[in-house]
């Protein structure tokens, strides 16, 4: 665990608040526009919506980030990413190349079963 990982781990937080703050932001629109308060409450209807989903996004990141246990694992997640060796552009390529080439070679299998099972039973019900 380096010190830098603490700072990245701010930021998520921060970054999640921002997501949360956002998506209660986008709700108290919706829930003002399909309930009419939007227009009937127009003068502090924004403002109020707005500094409630800033206290709801800081309110979430507080407690995401308020437990020892939660930041300690979150760290450790941190440090034990940094030892992951991603694979290169080229392993990258062959090993979708491969993913495709079964899903083909499985997909043409199920099509000859299905085919099969489909005459069959036409044959048994007529």
């Amino acid at each position: 665990m380096r010190k830098d990982d603490a700072t990245i781990l701010q930021i998520f937080y921060v970054v999640f608040a921002l997501i949360i703050g956002f998506v209660a932001w986008s709700a108290s629109g919706t829930l003002g526009t399909q309930t009419g308060w939007s227009e009937r409450y127009d003068e502090w209807f924004g403002l109020a919506s707005t500094v409630v989903s800033v206290l709801i996004g800081a309110a979430s990141a507080y407690v995401l980030a308020s437990n020892k246990e939660r930041h300690d694992y979150f760290l450790a997640s941190i440090g034990e990413l940094r030892k992951v060796t991603w694979p290169g552009f080229l392993d990258t390529r062959r090993m979708t190349i491969v993913v495709c080439a079964v899903v083909g070679v499985f997909a043409v299998i199920l099509a000859a079963f299905d085919f099969i099972w489909a005459k069959l039973l036409g044959l048994i019900l007529i």
